[in-house]
C-alpha cells in the first residue's frame, strides 16, 4: 500500500535525524624514533615501524644494535638503476635474518614483496620475513615463502631466533631467479611509490 503523505515521501530535511559526528583524532607531527631518541617527520611507515621495534625491544628482548632501518637494496633492471628500502632488518651473530615490510592494508598483497627483499638483501636468502599493518601480522619462511606464523604471539623472542638461525640454512639465490625477483620488488615499489622517490630516513 502506497502512502500518500507528502511529508513522508519527501521529508524535510530539518526532520530528519542527524548522526553525531566524531571529530577525527589530530595525527602527530613528529614521531620519537625509540632507536635513537631523534624526533621524525610523522608518516604512516614510521608510525607504524616504531610500534613495532618498541614491540620487539619491550616484549622480545630485543636489543636496539639488532637492528638496521631502510636498508638499500639496489640493481640495475633493463638499463634503470633501481633503488628500494628493507624497513627493518635484524640482524644476529652478524648474519641478517629476519626483514620487516611495514605498511597499512592487506597482509597478502605484501607478502611477495617482502620474500623478494629477503632473496636480495644479502648474498644468500635471509631465512625469515614479516609483514605487518602495525595491528596484525604474518611471519613467512623465505625459502618456502609459507606463512608459519600469524599475530604478534608467533614472533621469536631473540632468544627463541638465536636458536632457530643455529638451523636455518643461509642458501645463495640462483642467478635465473636473481633477476626475476629483481622484477617482482621493482613491481611492487613501483604502485606504491615511483623508486626515484623513496629515500631512507
Amino acid at each position: 500500500m502506497k502512502c500518500g503523505r507528502p511529508s513522508f515521501l519527501h521529508p524535510r530535511a530539518d526532520a530528519l535525524p542527524h548522526a553525531e559526528e566524531s571529530p577525527r583524532p589530530l595525527l602527530p607531527d613528529t614521531l620519537t624514533d625509540c632507536l635513537t631518541g631523534r624526533e621524525i617527520p610523522f608518516s604512516n611507515r614510521d608510525n607504524i615501524r616504531q610500534r613495532i621495534l618498541r614491540f620487539l625491544l619491550e616484549e622480545k628482548g630485543y636489543r636496539k644494535e639488532d637492528f638496521c632501518i631502510d636498508r638499500e637494496i639496489s640493481f640495475d633492471l633493463d638499463g634503470q638503476k633501481v633503488v628500494s628500502f628493507v624497513d627493518i632488518s635484524v640482524v644476529l651473530g652478524g648474519k641478517t635474518v629476519v626483514v620487516w615490510k611495514c605498511a597499512s592494508g592487506s597482509l597478502v598483497s605484501r607478502e611477495r614483496q617482502i620474500i623478494a627483499s629477503a632473496r636480495l638483501l644479502e648474498d644468500y636468502v635471509v631465512p625469515f620475513a614479516a609483514v605487518t599493518n602495525g595491528t596484525d601480522l604474518e611471519l613467512l619462511d623465505s625459502l618456502s615463502e609459507k606463512v608459519i606464523g600469524c599475530g604478534f604471539c608467533s614472533v621469536p623472542s631473540r632468544e627463541e631466533l638465536a636458536e632457530d638461525i643455529e638451523k636455518a640454512a643461509f642458501r645463495p639465490v640462483k642467478g635465473k631467479k636473481i633477476v626475476n625477483e629483481q622484477r617482482i620488488l621493482y613491481t611492487y615499489d613501483g604502485i606504491s611509490c615511483p623508486v626515484a622517490c623513496k629515500t631512507p630516513r
